[in-house]
């Protein structure tokens, strides 16, 4: 087991312990990325995707992401909660607030001036809590210029591929290959980064090199698409 993901589960052990935020490092999720791609690519070096040794990496990948996703999950939970003691008693901890990664920072921003924003609605008197609400972020904490709003697991996972890609779909094409699965197999990593967990009669499109080891295993039978 690697000491980023020891790491990261004593993060969450503490995030769980303490009602609120703990401190954890500005670079975090940006490390957090970092050992994901670390670990893909130790585990595409495996000329069989199914060993011992690439399905150890493969659940090591998987515990890493989500415990990542575990400590977002239980500091938004804490941060909502901040949120509505500011709209509610007009009270915050400051300390608090100053543990906050900027992407969660700007998320409690908003979250604050939105739900101003909707109670002054329904309530037909525009510009009053929301006003407030936004007097007070302005002078406990001044919001950093450029922080992007970006919070979330695709602010350090995968990166999703960009529309543009769709005319590289020929190339891709030449660097798979479409089987019919004869046996189940566990879950393993693709050449490609994903993770496929296959059933028998399953037909599917894997990198060339995974479903090469399959046919010679005889676990899958190669289709050549007629078009």
């Amino acid at each position: 087991m690697s000491d980023f993901l020891n790491d990261i589960r004593l993060i969450v052990w503490n995030e769980k312990e303490s009602g609120k935020l703990s401190e954890i490092p500005g670079d975090l999720f940006r490390n957090g990325k970092k050992s994901l791609e670390e670990i893909q690519a130790r585990i595409r070096e495996f000329s069989n995707p199914l060993s011992e040794e690439a399905a150890e990496l493969l659940d090591q990948y998987h515990s890493t992401r989500e415990t990542l996703n575990t400590i977002i999950k239980l500091r938004l939970k804490k941060i909502l909660k901040l949120a509505e003691a500011q709209i509610e008693e007009r009270y915050y901890d400051k300390d608090e607030v100053k543990l906050m990664l900027p992407p969660e920072r700007a998320m409690f921003d908003a979250v604050c001036r939105e739900i101003g924003v909707c109670r002054d609605t329904l309530m037909g008197e525009p510009g009053g809590e929301a006003a407030a609400v936004k007097e007070t972020l302005k002078e406990e904490h001044p919001a950093e210029g450029g922080t992007p709003f970006d919070f979330g697991e695709e602010a350090f996972f995968e990166d999703e591929a960009p529309a543009a890609q769709a005319a590289d779909e020929e190339k891709a094409a030449d660097r798979t290959a479409v089987v019919l699965m004869t046996q189940d197999v566990p879950g393993f990593m693709g050449l490609d980064g994903r993770t496929y967990a296959l059933e028998e009669e399953d037909i599917v499109t894997l990198p060339k090199g995974n479903a090469e080891v399959l046919c010679e295993r005889n676990i899958a039978l190669n289709i050549r698409l007629i078009k």
